[in-house]
């Protein structure tokens, strides 16, 4: 049968409003696949009590883990992606104020070169004003980013900015999130006419940002832990954490190459200008993305409380949604499996499937652990997975 959307699955409103220091900090940073705030701010305090730990081993830019301290819980977040792991560390320990950052924003500045200013490419020079390319180089020289939790959160603000719809960013209009290749981006400037970057003041810009999200301070947090490496080699090296709930969503199966959509920010954090499709990361292959989330998974248990939940929001195409299933029935057989589907926020979400209003999108598959996780399955939803059936769209 053709599941429906179950209760509790449906859009809710933000937990956190704008106006607070968890709301300006909880969307900080621009990343694939993140977990809506008002399903993983339920979760986190129906499955767990403060003080009780929360592990994330795909955490992307770490809003799973972020919520889970912003709710008194000491989280830890692995990334294997280096955009998604400096979004992440950043929420975690960002300097209490903004003048750190700004002081810092000006020594980089001050670092600049003349040859700094010097484009490389047809599209950088079309990408960013002389002054805006000379400090992209400047910090990608001088910040310590993997070290310093000050050089980490300002060049967080530097990447979330340099790619952006015009007028909003440091770059000629891109899109926020996904980078598409030099080619196609000089083309597509052309046809739209836009010959020349805005030739905007990047400290200036850069100051204003930092200043507006530092607006209500920063948020009092549990220890939040953010890991930059492939979960089956960090997993084993943790420390056994106890948790006592384990939340993620895998990267979806043959859907998002995870490394070349984030080119453009990588190339601030070191690598090649370019995309680079021997690092690509689209997990294509079924078999090698079974053996990840197999993988990944079965590290992960050793990390877990008895009586422990596991909540996984997982792509509701059958080709990730099957494989999650099976890996959890095998690796916790003795745990009822329940599913439940979700709805899209917004029409347009579901019209990116090749589907019209707010048709489910994705699959929430839970383990639950304990009463609460018993108690928690019932309010919202949840059926065992045998009824819920035919996930596939």
């Amino acid at each position: 049968m053709k599941p429906s959307a179950a209760p509790g699955a449906a859009a809710a409103p933000h937990p956190w409003p704008r106006n607070t220091a968890v709301g300006c900090w909880y969307g900080f940073g621009r990343y694939l696949a993140m977990f809506p705030p008002a399903f993983i701010h339920e979760a986190v305090s129906c499955l767990t009590q403060p003080g009780e730990k929360v592990l994330d081993p795909f955490c992307g830019r770490g809003n799973g883990p972020f919520t889970a301290t912003a709710l008194g819980r000491p989280a830890v977040g692995i990334d294997l992606n280096p955009v998604a792991w400096l979004f992440a560390a950043a929420k975690f320990q960002p300097p209490a104020r903004p003048e750190a950052l700004l002081a810092r924003l000006d020594a980089i500045a001050r670092a600049r070169r003349p040859a700094d200013r010097r484009s490389r490419s047809r599209f950088e020079t079309m990408a960013w004003a002389p002054g805006v390319r000379a400090l992209l180089r400047a910090a990608r020289r001088e910040l310590d980013w993997r070290n310093s939790p000050t050089d980490r959160t300002l060049m967080a603000f530097i990447a979330l900015h340099m790619q952006d719809k015009r007028p909003g960013g440091l770059s000629n209009s891109m899109s926020p999130t996904i980078a598409y290749s030099p080619r196609y981006a000089v083309a597509w400037w052309t046809k739209q006419g836009l010959w020349q970057p805005p030739d905007v003041d990047p400290v200036a810009l850069l100051s204003d940002k930092i200043q507006r999200r530092y607006r209500y301070g920063v948020p009092e947090q549990a220890e939040g832990t953010a890991l930059l490496g492939d979960s089956r080699a960090e997993l084993p090296r943790l420390a056994g954490m106890e948790a006592a709930l384990l939340m993620t969503s895998p990267p979806y199966c043959g859907v998002t190459d995870y490394w070349n959509d984030h080119w453009i920010r990588l190339w601030l954090l070191g690598h090649k200008p370019r995309k680079d499709w021997s690092r690509a990361a689209k997990y294509g292959n079924r078999a090698a993305y079974r053996e990840l989330i197999h993988a990944v998974f079965r590290a992960s248990r050793r990390h877990l409380q008895a009586g422990a939940s596991v909540l996984v929001r997982s792509d509701r195409r059958s080709q990730t949604a099957e494989m999650c299933v099976a890996v959890l029935q095998e690796l916790w057989p003795q745990q009822p499996l329940l599913a439940r589907t979700s709805t899209a926020p917004h029409n347009s979400i579901s019209a990116h499937h090749g589907h019209g209003g707010r048709q489910a999108k994705e699959i929430d598959l839970l383990l639950p652990g304990a009463a609460a996780g018993r108690q928690w399955a019932q309010k919202a939803g949840f059926q065992p997975i045998e009824t819920v059936g035919n996930y596939a769209i």
